[in-house]
C-alpha cells in the first residue's frame, strides 16, 4: 500500500529535481529553508520533526524568480531577506509572517543577498549586501530604510 507520507516524500524529490529548488539547512532554527525558483516565486519554510517536512510558513511578493535568500537573527528577531529578478530586495520578519522593507534601486537583476554579522558585531547595524547584474554591490540598513553604500566598478555582473 503507498503511503501519505511516501508521496509527499515523491513530490518534495520532484520538485527539487525539475523546479531546480535550492535548499539549505538553517541550524539556529532546525527548519528547512526552499528557495522555490520558479514563476510562483515563494519562500516555503519547512520543520522537520521527523524523515517528513510540515509547511509552517510562506512569505510572497516578488512578482519574478527569487535567486538568493538569507536567514539571521538580530535583537533576538528572526529575519529573512531576498534578491529578484524584479530587481528589488525584501526583507520580512519571520516571528509576525510580515514584509517589513523593500528596497529596489538596483536597476538589474538582484543575484545575491546576505545578512552583514559585521556591521551588526561592529556598529550595532541591520544591514544586508546585494549584488546585481547591474554591475553594483550595495548595503542597506533595513531597520532605518536607508541605502548605505554603493560599490561600483565590475564591468560584468
Amino acid at each position: 500500500m503507498f503511503c501519505f507520507k511516501q508521496s509527499e516524500e515523491i513530490i518534495i524529490q520532484h520538485w527539487i529535481r525539475i523546479l531546480k529548488i535550492k535548499l539549505g539547512w538553517i541550524n539556529d532554527l532546525n527548519k528547512l529553508v526552499v528557495n522555490y525558483v520558479s514563476s510562483f516565486v515563494i519562500l516555503f519554510f519547512f520543520k522537520y520533526k521527523s524523515k517528513y517536512p510540515n509547511l509552517i510558513n510562506t512569505f510572497t511578493g516578488h512578482t519574478e524568480i527569487v535567486w538568493s535568500i538569507d536567514y539571521s537573527t538580530f535583537d533576538d528577531c528572526q529575519f529573512i531577506c531576498s534578491g529578484s529578478d524584479d530587481k528589488t530586495v525584501r526583507v520580512w520578519d519571520v516571528d509576525n509572517n510580515k514584509k517589513i522593507q523593500l528596497f529596489n534601486r538596483h536597476s538589474s537583476y538582484v543575484y545575491c543577498v546576505k545578512f552583514s554579522s559585521y556591521h551588526h558585531h561592529n556598529h550595532r547595524q541591520n544591514v544586508i549586501c546585494s549584488s546585481s547584474w547591474d554591475e553594483t554591490i550595495r548595503f542597506w540598513d533595513f531597520k532605518h530604510n536607508k541605502q548605505l553604500q554603493i560599490f561600483n566598478g565590475h564591468t560584468y555582473s
